[in-house]
């Protein structure tokens, strides 16, 4: 256990799909469970932007947090600013990759990342603290895992697969407090007022279309032919002329129109 770092965990609260329930995000919990590691429950910040009521983040009470703080921003306002007002100061930040049953955009790591000026490691599975070096275990496609290392401040992004062996108490959900402090967050878009909001949907995958034969699908699905998906890695030059590459590839799919 680390006493000497502030960590923060930020947590969203969702909804069931089907019984429109309240309940915790995979990724957010992970994130919740992995900073009870580093630190006790008592030290660590736990906050949730926007309008959530105790009912909605009750789970994250019972799973071990000693308090939670509300920042109250309005329904239509960017939280963003809010959060890196309050988040000032702290040596590590905990995060899920992206909520769940809203945007589920995943930005909103990356824009903390910036404003705080802080690095980010993105799907992280597991973290170890020794004095101020993070050594990090980082969920890859395909089994595969990568460990790093660095010194904080830094802030991690938590991938849903991370281990979850907190189990619910409601003792502990029962004393747990939840306190609502002013985010004043804004829109900061001068657009915002043309926004049209509608109820969020499930993402569809941008995905192309390859028309293939049956031998070169069963090919690529047993990895016995390496360009059967028609695939680039470009690890060479800038970052203009990866993202020209990645330019072309939209365009010869039709996947943009300009």
């Amino acid at each position: 256990m680390n006493h000497s770092l502030k960590i923060a965990v930020l947590v969203s609260h969702a909804r069931h799909p089907v019984s429109g329930r309240p309940l915790r995000s995979a990724s957010d919990a992970a994130a919740l469970e992995l900073a009870c590691s580093l630190a006790l429950p008592e030290r660590l910040t736990v906050l949730c932007a926007g309008s959530a009521s105790a009912d909605d983040l009750r789970d994250y009470l019972g799973l071990g947090a000693a308090s939670i703080e509300v920042l109250a921003v309005p329904a239509e306002a960017d939280v963003v600013p809010a959060l890196l007002a309050r988040l000032s100061g702290f040596d590590l930040v905990l995060c899920g990759n992206r909520s769940e049953g809203q945007t589920a955009s995943g930005l909103l790591p990356y824009l903390l990342a910036e404003g705080l000026r802080m690095p980010l490691i993105a799907d992280v599975l597991e973290a170890t603290l020794q004095g101020r070096l993070l050594t990090v275990r980082q969920f890859l496609p395909k089994g595969m895992r990568r460990r790093l290392e660095m010194s904080a401040p830094a802030i991690l992004a938590v991938h849903p697969r991370a281990p979850q062996t907190r189990q619910f108490a409601h003792a502990r959900a029962a004393v747990g407090r939840i306190t609502q402090t002013t985010g004043g967050g804004h829109s900061g878009n001068i657009a915002a007022s043309a926004w049209q909001y509608e109820p969020a949907r499930r993402p569809r995958p941008f995905k192309a279309t390859v028309a293939q034969s049956g031998h070169s699908r069963m090919l690529g699905a047993i990895g016995g032919d390496s360009g059967a998906r028609g695939g680039e890695v470009v690890k060479q030059g800038n970052a203009v002329a990866k993202a020209q590459v990645l330019l072309t590839y939209l365009r010869e799919h039709r996947l943009i129109d300009f």
